[in-house]
């Protein structure tokens, strides 16, 4: 056993006095570091509620631990304020091995779909090198607003509170960041949001592909469900499936399948443009549920209504997903 295993298992146990679950029931252990040649342990830790009582007790109880016990000459914890430790919200990840295929059309009309089941929905765009929410929710003209805290107010349309990493950098300009930068953009979304009330769902759309943004969201979200989206084609079926294996090596648990435009409807004929199978493909190889087969809807906007064929099947996998998600 390494000797950052050996400090996370020795504090595991202790418990966030605000909530009183213990660190290993939130995953509140973000970080464990050692400082050789000082002899010292860093650490950073998730709490409900940074206060100074809470501060004091858990780095006493830390202190007790890593320096009598283990014979360290030091720590230094680093607490930060999360919603994990007692909230009720669930995660859906929204994922595709490559871009293209529809993601962020799916994210966001699944958002409307479940709003219209009575949820409260929020979405996190987390696509940072193409961030397209704004656009498709039509509120690239908004400016996010912030207090003296540094903390974020999302923006809100119809109801659906959402954050993006376009409304961080000037119009038509691209966010370039290396990747130690994209956990902090994680952690401002994931944060140091201030969200409006308590959120049944928060939809992570996530960039194509399996980088830095997938592997970081351990650091912020307790037990990850992710749907994976393909289109029928074979070559975007093979990187699904690629994308799913992935999450599954970081425990992020794929519930199922969702195969966009998968076809195109003429007067009752569905004629199959790109394919047939490929989502059916994914699912049988993760062994999930093919959630939902969308068809090619033409429209000028990218959200459905309820009368909308592609809106009735966004309200079936809607209920499917709170079906699954308990």
């Amino acid at each position: 056993m390494s000797k950052i295993n050996e400090i996370e298992q020795n504090i595991q146990n202790l418990k966030d006095p605000t909530t009183n679950l213990a660190f290993h029931e939130y995953k509140a252990i973000k970080h464990v570091g050692i400082d050789e040649e000082n002899d010292t342990v860093v650490f950073v830790i998730e709490v409900k509620e940074k206060t100074p009582e809470v501060i004091k007790q858990l780095t006493r109880d830390i202190a007790k631990i890593v320096k009598l016990q283990m014979g360290y000459k030091g720590i230094k914890v680093d607490f930060v304020q999360g919603k994990s430790a007692n909230s009720k919200s669930k995660t859906i990840l929204v994922a595709s091995g490559k871009g293209g295929v529809g993601k962020s059309t799916v994210t966001a009309n699944l958002a409307y779909a479940l709003m219209r089941l009575n949820k409260r929905v929020a979405i996190i765009d987390a696509d940072v090198y193409g961030a397209n929410m704004p656009k498709i929710l039509n509120a690239t003209e908004h400016t996010i607003m912030g207090n003296q805290d540094g903390k974020l107010y999302p923006f809100e349309k119809d109801g659906i509170q959402m954050i993006s990493t376009e409304y961080l950098v000037d119009k038509n300009r691209a966010l370039m960041l290396r990747g130690p930068m994209l956990n902090k953009v994680l952690k401002l979304f994931f944060e140091d949001t201030i969200w409006n009330g308590e959120i049944d769902y928060f939809i992570v759309d996530l960039p194509p592909g399996t980088g830095d943004v997938m592997m970081d969201l351990k650091d912020f979200c307790n037990d990850p469900k992710m749907i994976l989206v393909t289109t029928p084609q074979a070559n975007a079926a093979h990187i699904a499936i690629k994308a799913g294996y992935a999450a599954k090596d970081l425990n992020q648990e794929v519930i199922g399948v969702v195969e966009n435009m998968s076809y195109y409807e003429v007067n009752g004929e569905k004629h199959y443009i790109f394919g047939k199978n490929g989502g059916k493909q994914v699912a049988d190889e993760l062994l999930v549920e093919l959630l939902a087969q969308l068809p090619i809807v033409p429209s000028d906007n990218s959200v459905y209504t309820e009368s909308d064929i592609a809106g009735i099947q966004y309200l079936n996998l809607a209920h499917k997903i709170v079906k699954l998600i308990k």
